[in-house]
């Protein structure tokens, strides 16, 4: 029997967020004793809790979340952990091919290439923005191999001046940010893993529920 694993953050008012964006806010509407129904209204970036990015967060007249075919949301898993890069450290393309030689699979079109950092448990500490990030040589190693998409347990697949986006979005690679339970995953591959986008137009990103499917 397959098994399901989350690897995705809670979406709650206050949730910690990149930068610069505004915190999330999820406020009841209506409730079963005042209405006799319950409903919640929720104001947020596109870019809160666990998401994932188009083309067109950085790259102008790209495909914007609601035009990328939806084949980029799913793949077979590699976890490459590189828990052990100092802060802000950068991923480099030896890293991906370590994990390929260690679980003995070779990454390329139809997967999707997960970083577990082991950030996501200092969300919200100064020390979350400083994870390790994905370098310019990763991506282009990742655009070569043709990959469906990344994904980071970060609040960002890189820092400034954002080499992994402006490599991997040109090519239609999707990037999954704030992910987390890599741990519960790192020691597997080829597992399945779906994050379907909400069907946002002109959508720059959509939160996601990711799952990996352990067989």
């Amino acid at each position: 029997m397959a098994k399901i694993i989350d690897l995705s953050m809670t979406l709650y008012t206050g949730l910690p967020v990149f930068e610069g964006y505004p915190v999330p806010v999820v406020h009841e509407w209506t409730s079963i004793e005042r209405h006799g129904y319950y409903s919640n209204i929720l104001i947020f970036v596109e870019h809160t809790g666990t998401h994932v990015d188009a083309p067109a967060h950085f790259i102008e007249k790209a495909p914007t979340i609601d035009e990328v075919p939806l084949d980029r949301f799913m793949g077979k898993g590699l976890v490459v952990d590189v828990s052990g890069l100092k802060e802000k450290e950068e991923i480099r393309a030896e890293h991906i091919i370590e994990a390929e030689q260690r679980f003995n699979v070779r990454v390329g079109e139809g997967w999707i290439i997960l970083f577990y950092t082991g950030y996501d448990k200092y969300v919200g500490s100064e020390k979350w923005y400083r994870h390790p990030g994905l370098g310019e040589n990763a991506a282009r190693f990742l655009v070569e191999r043709g990959v469906n998409a990344v994904g980071i347990d970060a609040p960002s697949i890189d820092h400034e001046p954002f080499p992994a986006h402006k490599t991997l979005l040109p090519n239609n690679i999707v990037i999954y940010e704030n992910l987390t339970n890599l741990d519960k995953i790192k020691d597997k591959a080829g597992f399945m893993v779906y994050g379907f986008p909400l069907k946002i137009k002109r959508g720059s990103a959509s939160p996601v529920r990711v799952i990996a499917v352990i067989e």
